[in-house]
């Protein structure tokens, strides 16, 4: 059977390829006639633009490839997609403070950058918890208060550390990091909980799970390099100056835009143009594989033991050179059609047709079912 994953990526590497020109028109941009380092302004706007381009693709991407699932699953992304667009509204706050060079009007110092960066965290969160949720996840992280607690706490000890060890002295710098660290223990946890759902979900849907869980642990480990870096560079260190502290959101950009279009693909190719091979052409390996591969469509795995304990007895017996007896076929045909059943109506993530269902097993195996 194809698989969607062979694909071409077209649509990620056209979102890379997007960035980087939109990146290079930045540097046609004029600057403010009263920045300090010109060159250096190009550079951190370019970072952030970058940045910008990445998140808003990965989004949009996201939420582009929602349309045949479940009701409760199109929640859960679009609150994680929404997340992603809240941090892209900080970054175009980023550009047009350093473009104009605006770091110190009321704009700027107001705190207006940490509203999308704390609200970016949240969504995200609410929706990794919606999602571990929804597959029974069984996790203290997914309790809304315990995790409200605990990251605050955390950015409560870091505020109030910055306070007394930052390196430099501005005003609002301890709040900065507070929040900074707040939003990114919501991110922590909302990629550990992903995890928990990539170890836990069928395998139809393992890819693009583990692309998200990487993505995720990237976009925490880029926010938790924005709040501890801040101890220690500012405004007029080459660090900042030329947005090196951008690289690590640069970076998550990519892997969200790889994980938003393995998400992309899940809707189930089918093979319905393959001809049918004669039923009597029906391996022991066609009735195997097939209902091995309908099985990996579940998400929730645990919840169609039952249907497979039909599959294990059968293939229990087969050693020896001993194979598939007319019994065990009409076993195993009824084990198909429980799948195709609860696929249909009871998996909590998509509703598969009949005709997606049958789009992933073996042409003799789909003449077989197709013709009962």
């Amino acid at each position: 059977m194809e698989s969607p994953r062979k694909q071409t990526p077209v649509l990620p590497l056209s979102i890379i390829l997007a960035a980087l020109v939109i990146t290079i028109l930045t540097f046609l941009l004029p600057v403010v006639s009263k920045a300090v380092n010109p060159l250096a302004t190009h550079w951190r706007t370019a970072a952030g633009t970058a940045t910008m381009v990445l998140y808003v693709g990965a989004a949009t991407t996201f939420l582009s490839g929602l349309k045949s699932f479940k009701t409760e699953l199109k929640v859960a992304y679009r609150l994680i997609a929404y997340g992603i667009l809240a941090f892209s509204a900080a970054l175009i706050q980023l550009v047009i403070w350093g473009m104009f060079d605006l770091w110190d009007s009321a704009w700027a110092t107001s705190g207006s950058g940490l509203v999308p960066y704390l609200l970016t965290g949240g969504l995200i969160y609410l929706g990794a918890r919606k999602f571990a949720r929804l597959l029974g996840v069984h996790s203290i992280l997914t309790s809304f208060w315990f995790t409200f607690v605990i990251t605050l706490l955390t950015g409560i000890a870091l505020g109030i550390a910055a306070h007394y060890l930052v390196q430099y002295h501005i005003d609002g710098t301890d709040l900065y990091i507070g929040v900074a660290s707040w939003a990114s223990g919501y991110l922590l946890i909302a990629a550990v909980l992903v995890y928990k759902i990539f170890r836990s979900i069928g395998a139809y849907y393992h890819t693009a799970m583990r692309w998200l869980t990487i993505g995720l642990f990237g976009l925490a480990a880029s926010g938790w390099h924005e709040a501890l870096n801040t101890f220690f560079f500012n405004n007029g260190d080459t660090y900042t100056d030329y947005g090196y502290y951008l690289i690590p959101w640069v970076v998550s950009g990519v892997l969200l835009v790889r994980a938003s279009y393995q998400f992309r693909l899940l809707p189930v190719v089918t093979n319905a143009g393959d001809t049918p091979k004669a039923v009597a052409e029906a391996s022991d390996r066609d009735y195997i594989d097939s209902i091995v591969s309908v099985a990996g469509l579940v998400s929730r795995p645990q919840e169609v033991d039952d249907i497979l304990d039909e599959l294990r007895l059968v293939t229990s017996g087969l050693h020896d050179g001993r194979t598939l007896t007319p019994s065990d076929k009409q076993r195993l045909v009824k084990t198909y059609r429980q799948l195709e059943a609860y696929l249909g109506a009871k998996d909590p993530l998509h509703t598969f047709t009949k005709e997606e269902v049958l789009g992933q097993v073996t042409p003799a195996f789909r003449g077989l079912v197709a013709s009962t």
